[in-house]
């Protein structure tokens, strides 16, 4: 390779010394000029859109990141591990597929100490590690050590190989150094810092590189996590001064904090330059998931063109802004159109610290990729799983599986992508993509399949796939799409099918489902300001209990608890109606109704919402 020396004698005395010397006298003496500084910045439900060269949103402004781009390779389909932060950053750091040591969302943690991080694998081969910004790799469903949170201690930064850090999201941080650059002798301390938070943590890593000064050198590692735009959403200057002022406030509150980030990395390279090391320095820019949307609490930032959110295995919850440079070895202006993983980034950096490749890495190295030396894809298939979800993408195909019973695949490289589901045009391609990821779904932690069911993922898709197929379908066809769809206006069952006959919506329960999958229709394309009556007329039913009930979600929250009356079903055979209130007094968006357990056959001839400002939301089922 053009780009890396032949180091196989300097790796040896390397590792020799590394058992009796420290990592300093090791780096002093035997590293190779040409052994690279790597920066992996991880940013924080930043949606696709919001990178300025995807040319996506005219009021997006990054100019340094449109720089690092202009300085290296944009990947337009650079993927993430998981839609959720935890997972998402458990692979990249490790470069396995986090399901492998049980790590599959949000509540799996903490990261296993027995998982080599990029830092631990780096430290033979003489690297130096940081870490700066959001960990949540040390978060337990339990209470920490410290008492006051979920973080485990024990977990943190420097006990899986990072020698300095400075760990932290909004104002509290562990650090083994101040901003000032000298280390605590009590470390791990507790620093506090009220200002906003992405000039903080970009002040800790200017704080990193000035330490590396002091030994030029010796290659480091730098993790760098800024926690933005992801909520609680800030408005900092001067960048929110400089939005639109015209835009929604989330909106501009999510510019104004990715304009942070912009500056920030843009003080970051003229440091790096001004240290003499901007040709010597590899930069990965990546987005841990997705943007959060209307069904997730928008956060401001945008994923279009795609389809879905953080949450979701459709390209708007795993595809993500994804950049890597490297002056003087990966050329310049590329756009890479094949699939990439954040898996690769640790692959990569294993192969520049002159590591053998360690079988249990999910990645590959990228650098071959993108100095002409490989002319291959970097992967024949990519693959998830994560809460009831589980996909596996052999480009162009896309298979997505929802629990038990729902199955979409996918062209991804036509313009409709994820707008119309092939799964019966193409039946062959759909049998084997599900072998491929049956087989690789045996090899986790806990092997086998997705979860049957989340209620959480069933409103996602019935939101954001379901209904956009459907969209798709009626401006293909114009008035072919079927009767059922149309006369349902929005409804949608899960756990069960939906009919609409004689001006009713029949709906019936799978007949293989589980205790745990009860059947119930839901409507996420609401809009009412709470409270709301709920008005049923509805048949009914011969049951031992009658006990039914309504949930609903807004902009704010999803399905809490406290989000749910109970009410009576009717045990007689007419049509009666139904009155339920929803004590809520923010905008409803989202409804679920759920019939009693025990029927065979629900129906339902009426729906009428009427929300606080008294103008009803009114569902007559009619099919003529």
């Amino acid at each position: 390779m053009k780009r890396i020396a032949d180091v196989s004698c300097a790796f040896a005395l390397v590792a020799a010394l590394s058992c009796t010397s420290t990592y300093l006298i090791a780096a002093e003496t035997v590293r190779p000029a040409t052994r690279p500084n790597i920066l992996l910045i991880y940013s924080d439900d930043h949606g696709w859109a919001d990178l300025g060269l995807q040319g996506v949103d005219q009021d997006i402004r990054t100019p340094h990141l449109d720089q690092l781009v202009q300085d290296g390779v944009r990947f337009t389909r650079g993927y993430v591990t998981a839609p959720q932060c935890v997972p998402s950053r458990a692979g990249v750091i490790t470069g396995r597929y986090q399901q492998r040591f049980g790590v599959e969302d949000n509540t799996k943690g903490p990261l296993p100490l027995g998982e080599l991080t990029i830092a631990e694998r780096l430290k033979s081969a003489g690297y130096i590690s940081g870490w700066v910004g959001k960990s949540h790799l040390d978060i337990s469903s339990q209470r920490g050590v410290d008492k006051n949170s979920r973080i485990q201690l024990d977990h943190l930064p420097h006990h899986q190989g990072f020698e300095e850090y400075f760990r932290g999201e909004m104002r509290d941080y562990y650090a083994s150094h101040g901003l000032d650059g000298k280390p605590f002798l009590d470390a791990p301390k507790l620093v506090h810092d009220t200002r906003f938070r992405v000039e903080v943590q970009t002040e800790a890593a200017l704080s990193f590189l000035d330490r590396r000064a002091a030994n030029p050198r010796q290659p480091w590692f730098l993790y760098l996590a800024w926690y933005a735009p992801h909520v609680p959403l800030e408005s900092p200057e001067p960048w929110f001064s400089q939005t639109p002022a015209t835009l929604p406030k989330e909106r501009r509150q999510a510019l104004a904090m990715i304009a942070a980030m912009d500056d920030g990395l843009g003080r970051i390279r003229s440091k790096l330059k001004a240290m003499g090391v901007d040709q010597n320095t590899l930069i990965f820019f990546i987005g841990d998931n997705g943007a959060p949307l209307k069904e997730g609490a928008w956060n401001g930032s945008l994923n279009l063109p795609l389809i879905g959110e953080k949450g979701m295995l459709t390209d708007g919850g795993v595809r993500v802004p994804f950049v890597a440079a490297w002056p003087g070895t990966i050329p310049a202006g590329q756009v890479y159109e094949h699939p990439v993983s954040s898996l690769d980034v640790a692959a990569t950096a294993v192969a520049l610290g002159d590591h053998p490749q360690d079988a249990n890495l999910d990645g590959v190295n990228l650098i071959p990729y993108l100095t002409d030396e490989n002319n291959d894809t970097p992967h024949g298939a990519l693959f998830w799983r994560w809460r009831s979800q589980a996909a596996v993408l052999e480009f162009p195909w896309k298979l997505i599986q929802l629990g038990e019973h729902e199955r979409y695949l996918f062209n991804v490289s036509t313009p409709e992508g994820e707008l119309k589901n092939l799964l019966t045009d193409h039946a062959d391609i759909a049998t084997r993509l599900e072998a491929k990821l049956q087989t690789w779904s045996e090899s986790l932690k806990p092997p086998g399949p997705p979860e049957p069911n989340n209620d959480q993922d069933n409103m996602f898709f019935a939101a954001h796939v379901d209904k956009t197929i459907a969209k798709a379908t009626k401006r293909r066809e114009g008035s072919a799409v079927s009767k059922t769809d149309l006369a349902a206006q929005g409804w949608l069952c899960r756990n069960g099918t939906l009919a609409v006959k004689n001006s009713t919506m029949i709906l019936t329960p799978a007949a293989n489902s589980k205790a745990n999958q009860r059947l119930f229709v839901t409507n996420a394309q609401l809009d009412l300001p709470g409270p709301v009556t709920a008005v049923l007329k509805v048949r009914g039913l011969q049951v031992a209990d009658s006990s039914a009930n309504i949930t609903w979600r807004t902009k704010a929250e999803s399905f809490a608890p406290h989000q749910s009356t109970t009410f009576d079903w009717p045990t007689n055979e007419e049509w009666q109606e139904v009155r339920v209130t929803l004590s809520e007094t923010s905008r409803i968006i989202h409804i679920r109704i759920h019939p009693p357990r025990d029927a065979s056959s629900i129906q339902i001839q009426s729906v009428e919402l009427h929300g606080k400002d008294g103008e009803p939301c009114t569902f007559r089922f009619d099919t003529k």
